[in-house]
């Protein structure tokens, strides 16, 4: 958990088994993660972003979770060479008043819902 305007590096981690989100990154934090493998609960979601700053997400890889990276209610990011399958959800979820995010050199794929989806409000460059 990275939040009220935190800062830092989450690398090369391995998260499994979370209940609610393998790696959240909340209220205006600015992590960078890189290199970390979440999976393994059907009840989670992998990576959240809510009202974060401009984060930064890259080599990450995330399978068999309830939904991939979901982004939201203002959250500002750049995430890039992502793998995001066998989600029972989507894969990249964008939504939200002033949520923007690029995308660069990703593989979503496998997943029960959308590769990526834009909802109401959100801005995504891919």
């Amino acid at each position: 958990l990275c939040a009220e305007g935190g800062k830092g590096k989450l690398l090369d981690n391995v998260v499994s088994d979370s209940v609610s989100a393998g790696v959240s990154i909340l209220s205006g934090a600015t992590p960078e993660v890189y290199g970390c493998r979440i999976n393994g609960s059907l009840k989670a979601t992998g990576l959240l972003m809510i009202g974060s700053g401009h984060c930064s997400v890259s080599d990450v890889e995330m399978q068999s979770m309830k939904l991939g990276v979901v982004c939201s209610e203002g959250a500002l990011g750049k995430i890039s060479s992502i793998r995001a399958f066998h989600m029972a959800g989507a894969g990249v979820t964008v939504r939200g008043a002033g949520t923007r995010v690029d995308i660069a050199e990703g593989e979503v794929f496998g997943n029960t819902g959308a590769g990526v989806e834009v909802k109401e409000g959100g801005t995504c460059t891919i």
